[in-house]
């Protein structure tokens, strides 16, 4: 006898190679013939692990969609078989459920409040390119005693008699005198808050023309400047 094995799905695999009928096997020959975008599935009311499973009069081949191929699309965009989808599941398997398509949807155009927020991550990227210019060069580890630098270097501008023992340390190692490497450091820390300050109001300048720009031409005009300085 001729045995036809399926999955766990019931779906024909093809003619099983043993002479004996193991669980899952059918006896019944499926469909000769199973049209393109079909799959005969064995259809019984017994369950697999049953012995009697897959036996004539126990059950029937029936040609059911199968879609697991396919590329499929919820409304809201493409679907991943057995995925969730408000409470619904589809496993590629049967009838393609209304809330499903082969074909995806127009593309759903961006609200201007969306277009502003993809404008702004634009500038900001703008402003920390120009950020990270300034401070191109220099080690991460020293970066982060620039705070203390430069607390140590303003407060030595306003009162000369003032400690500054992290600078003293860097003069020492340095090799230069203590007032030399004060006045070296407030130097820097004045020109960095300088160009700081200028692309800090550029870029919020530049979020205040987003905020205020009332169509989509208006917002995509607004970008970074190359140089950093304001349009």
């Amino acid at each position: 006898m001729t045995y036809f094995q399926t999955d766990a799905h019931g779906l024909f695999c093809g003619q099983t190679p043993y002479q004996e009928k193991g669980f899952g096997d059918v006896v019944v020959a499926p469909p000769s013939t199973i049209p393109a975008g079909k799959v005969a599935r064995w259809v019984s009311r017994l369950e697999t692990l049953d012995i009697q499973y897959g036996d004539a009069n126990t059950g029937e081949w029936q040609l059911v969609e199968d879609n697991r191929q396919a590329t499929l699309y919820t409304p809201d965009g493409p679907y991943t078989l057995g995925e969730s989808y408000f409470g619904q599941t589809y496993d590629g398997l049967g009838v393609l459920p209304p809330w499903l398509s082969v074909e995806s949807g127009p593309e759903v155009e961006p609200s201007l409040e969306q277009l502003r927020e993809q404008q702004l991550t634009l500038v900001n990227a703008g402003f920390e390119s120009a950020v990270s210019e300034l401070t191109a060069g220099y080690p991460a580890t020293e970066r982060l005693t620039w705070p203390v630098q430069q607390a140590e270097a303003l407060a030595w501008s306003k009162d000369s008699s003032i400690a500054t023992p992290y600078l003293d340390g860097i003069a020492t190692a340095r090799g230069i005198s203590l007032d030399e490497m004060r006045e070296k450091t407030l130097t820097q820390v004045r020109s960095f808050l300088e160009l700081t300050q200028h692309l800090i109001g550029v870029r919020q300048g530049l979020r205040d023309q987003i905020d205020a720009a009332v169509s989509e031409e208006a917002v995509k005009a607004i970008v970074w400047p190359v140089s950093g300085a304001q349009a």
